[in-house]
């Protein structure tokens, strides 16, 4: 890894003082996943913990998230967001500017090659006509699919998604999910749906919404919906992913919508006994 540009499926937060947290997809993302050798997880937390220590310290303005999979592979995934490309372009600039930050960065990086096996990174984009608003939910976990799409299949599947939101809303559930399409570093199309939560009881809710939505297709319809996914899919991998407040340089936005969740970067350090007292 070079000064590291990772992933952290996060969203943008813009706070306005007396009212809560407005989230919003982020329109470009960049993840990265490592692979986390055996035994090594609580090294490597420790270290990726300093890594975010870092950006705090440097008032970086570049934000991500880190999570860890509830169940899976032994892996750590960061979401890096922006605005637009260029916000990408202006990150690696930023790093050049501040060749003491750059130093720090890659000795963590150094450091980290102790604990993983392998590394690699996606771009993505948001795709507006597909995604939900999110509201004012504060997410701790995020259920995500990758979807990879059969080359001249991306109608098909834009068409099944908006399909799947009027079902979703006849039923009168509020959907809150976001697509992207991927942009580089995968095989293409490649689609991601984030469904944020914030306990796995939402996850169980979710799971819970899909007989309604059975109920409100009818059987022809599911038939046709199950259709197109078998006609268009190539493969489907979910994943059920914790955000790790440690791994996570957060936004204010963030922090402000679930404090106690986030309470390790707002938690004051205990006072040092004075000479007195010794």
């Amino acid at each position: 890894m070079d000064t590291r540009i990772l992933l952290c499926l996060s969203l943008g937060a813009t706070l306005v003082a007396g009212d809560p947290p407005a989230l919003t997809w982020p329109k470009v993302l960049r993840i990265g996943v490592e692979d986390v050798k055996p035994g090594k997880e609580a090294a490597h937390q420790k270290n990726e913990f300093a890594w975010s220590k870092v950006f705090v310290q440097a008032k970086s303005p570049y934000h991500f998230l880190g999570m860890v999979p509830v169940v899976g592979a032994n892996q750590a995934t960061w979401v890096w967001f922006y605005d637009s490309l260029a916000g990408m372009e202006a990150q690696q600039a930023y790093m050049e500017k501040n060749p003491a930050l750059k130093a720090q960065m890659e000795a963590l990086a150094t450091k980290d090659a102790e604990f993983i096996t392998n590394y690699s990174s996606v771009a993505y984009v948001l795709r507006g006509d597909l995604s939900r608003e999110i509201g004012d939910l504060a997410p701790r976990f995020y259920w995500t699919y990758t979807m990879q799409v059969k080359p001249g299949h991306e109608a098909e599947f834009t068409a099944g998604a908006k399909k799947y939101a009027e079902l979703y809303e006849k039923a009168g559930l509020k959907p809150r999910w976001g697509v992207y399409q991927a942009l580089a570093g995968t095989a293409n199309p490649t689609f991601l749906w984030v469904v944020p939560l914030h306990s796995l009881a939402d996850a169980d809710a979710t799971m819970a919404d899909d007989e309604k939505i059975a109920k409100t297709a009818g059987p022809e319809e599911l038939k046709g919906l199950a259709k197109l996914t078998a006609d268009c899919f190539l493969r489907e991998d979910a994943q059920l992913l914790a955000v790790d407040p440690k791994m996570s340089y957060p936004v204010a936005g963030d922090i402000a919508a679930d404090p106690e969740f986030w309470k390790v970067w707002t938690a004051k350090p205990a006072a040092k006994a004075s000479a007195a007292a010794k």
